[in-house]
């Protein structure tokens, strides 16, 4: 399933806002959260289905909320584009983009590639296109979902390697787009979280992660009596880290507040003979 979310037009510190990945248990969480917190939000799922359903329990939660919708697969450009359109159309244009679209799967890898990188890069480029002060634009922050197996290799992450690296690459397109050399022009700011296992129905049985039984028990032993994130916990540390400074990734565990700043890697500096 892909996912995103848009929070529209910053206004008196609240945000419109979209979500790539609007369907999901954690984009649910986001959407209650940014509503509650005077936010207009506009949600995309590749799953209609699974978005009208959420958008209908959010109306019927919140009355007065206001909460938009339109189907996306984040693997299409011009599909962006559309979504983008509907959002300007239904609620104005976003303020704030949230990247969450993202699939598991070592067998069928090129799509986790698929949906994990170009999804993620997809709605950098196209929040840089409408929100780019070089274009008219007022700026505005891009919050990419990348995972703890996006920041490190020590742990289980060698028995998911298409998933690591794919969210190794997530966690490069939030650096690299998030340097100040692009921040500095354009005004959008692009930040990562680095969450641990997140209590929704993505988590699924071992299997869904990797056909190679060997592997499913790495991962079965490494989480076990681990605490999970709640969606609402993440959420709410998600939403914590909207004004965090560009470029930088936030490891999130259940109970560990405020989220860590994860530094980046410098070389050493060759000796001089």
């Amino acid at each position: 399933m892909l996912r995103t979310l848009f929070p529209t037009e910053r206004c008196r510190g609240t945000f419109n806002s979209s979500v790539r990945g609007g369907g999901g248990g954690l984009g649910r969480a986001l959407a209650s959260l940014l509503i509650t917190r005077g936010s207009a939000v506009f949600l995309c799922d590749r799953s209609s289905e699974d978005l009208e359903k959420v958008v209908g329990d959010l109306k019927r939660e919140f009355p007065e909320g206001k909460v938009g919708l339109s189907p996306l697969d984040v693997r299409s450009l011009p599909g962006w584009d559309k979504a983008w359109d509907e959002c300007v159309d239904q609620l104005g244009s976003p303020a704030v983009v949230i990247n969450i679209a993202g699939v598991k799967g070592e067998e069928d890898w090129e799509q986790t590639y698929d949906v994990n990188i170009k999804g993620v890069h997809n709605g950098i480029v196209t929040s840089h296109k409408y929100l780019s002060r070089e274009t008219g634009g007022s700026g505005g922050i891009v919050v990419n979902i990348s995972s703890t197996a996006g920041v490190t290799c020590i742990g289980d992450m060698f028995a998911t390697p298409a998933y690591t690296a794919s969210k190794h690459a997530v966690s490069a397109l939030t650096r690299t787009f998030g340097h100040k050399f692009w921040y500095n022009r354009t005004g959008v700011s692009v930040i990562a979280v680095a969450p641990f296992y997140i209590d929704t129905p993505f988590i699924g049985e071992w299997k869904d992660w990797t056909p190679d039984t060997e592997a499913q028990k790495e991962l079965e032993k490494s989480a076990a009596g681990k605490k999970i994130l709640s969606p609402g916990e993440a959420a709410l540390k998600i939403f914590n880290t909207f004004r965090a400074e560009s470029g930088s990734i936030w490891l999130l565990r259940s109970g560990m507040f405020p989220p860590f700043n994860i530094p980046d890697y410098k070389l050493p500096q060759p000796k001089i003979l």
